[in-house]
């Protein structure tokens, strides 16, 4: 019976252990996942900011769901100077129209600025 004690006490140290190990490289996981948001989010403001002083056409890919697949793309030109955590854009279809989007739902920018210099990225 001792030999069994001894068996049952060992299994249950190596599932906590790797139970806690999973945890931590989860945990690690989760703040690399954030830290490349964080770095795509900076990379999108940073194409508005340049689209919006070169008053280029933009087009953006916007993420309708977090979780679905589907998307909505839209077109036009950035209305505000500074870029926060949302910008103002006039439509390309109908000038009269202004519709306000927040970054954080924009997948991927493309531009093409007077010049012609098409950035899709």
């Amino acid at each position: 019976m001792d030999n069994d004690h001894k068996s049952t006490m060992k299994s249950i140290s190596k599932l906590i252990s790797q139970s806690s190990q999973s945890f931590f490289s989860a945990f690690l996981d989760d703040a690399k996942d954030k830290q490349n948001k964080n770095k795509e989010r900076e990379e999108i403001l940073k194409k508005l900011q340049v689209a919006s002083a070169q008053k280029s056409l933009v087009v953006l890919q916007l993420k309708e769901v977090p979780t679905s697949q589907k998307f909505e793309t839209v077109s036009g030109w950035i209305v505000s100077k500074s870029i926060g955590d949302s910008i103002m854009l006039r439509s390309q279809e109908d000038s009269q129209q202004i519709r306000m989007i927040t970054v954080e739902h924009i997948k991927k920018v493309s531009t093409l600025s007077k010049n012609d210099n098409r950035q899709i990225k």
